[in-house]
């Protein structure tokens, strides 16, 4: 799995094309004072709202952002040791970090822009898997409707429980893009999770709605 986290205090211009990429992950961070984004870039999280996080800082301070960022770096390193990690930022005070996760072997990189951003194949999850757990899921909310999670976090984290202990944050994000691209789920405003309803499943259990 591709991990991209946007240093958006620093770098402005964001490529709304790489959303949408299979097996990348994409954490946008924002500053305390930015509270005005493009309707276009909006309308692409919106879309990929499965692969995509958006994490606006609540309070300001020096180099504030920057060590939020390698939290949410150092997290998704722990869940997926395996992952390839970008970083989107013209700061060279990352580079220390980066050497310390390649150090740790990690996969870790540092992008000034968009244009050099390159996703590694190794690092993308086997579809097969993602196959069987979907059907897996897909079998799980149809028996168990009246309890479904209504919010894309609840969601994700009813996800990991049910995938069980070798499942990582990247198999959920894959789950969920499933979901989103089969036509089984819609999520809205404030990440309401909306599901379709059927009274059976196609064949492979991956072509209807729930």
């Amino acid at each position: 799995m591709n991990y991209v986290f946007v240093d958006f205090e620093n770098v402005h211009r964001i490529d709304p094309s790489v959303f949408g990429a299979q097996g990348v992950c994409f954490t946008l961070l924002l500053g305390a004072h930015q509270t005005k984004l493009d309707v276009a870039l909006v309308e692409k999280l919106m879309e990929y709202a499965a692969s995509v996080q958006l994490v606006r800082l609540t309070s300001s301070g020096k180099n504030a952002l920057d060590f939020s960022l390698a939290y949410y770096v150092g997290r998704a390193a722990v869940t997926d040791p395996s992952g390839c990690f970008h970083i989107v930022s013209r700061d060279k005070g990352f580079e220390p970090f980066i050497e310390h996760l390649r150090s740790r072997n990690f996969q870790a990189h540092r992008h000034t822009d968009f244009t050099t951003l390159t996703f590694s194949e190794a690092a993308r999850p086997d579809s097969v898997a993602c196959d069987e757990l979907l059907t897996r899921v897909l079998g799980d909310l149809r028996k168990n409707a009246a309890s479904r999670p209504k919010r894309k976090k609840t969601l994700m984290s009813h996800l990991l429980a049910l995938c069980g202990k070798a499942a990582t944050e990247a198999d959920v994000v894959k789950l969920v893009e499933g979901l989103l691209q089969g036509g089984h789920i819609t999520i809205g405003d404030r990440d309401v999770v909306t599901y379709r309803d059927s009274s059976s499943l196609s064949s492979d259990g991956l072509g209807g709605p729930v």
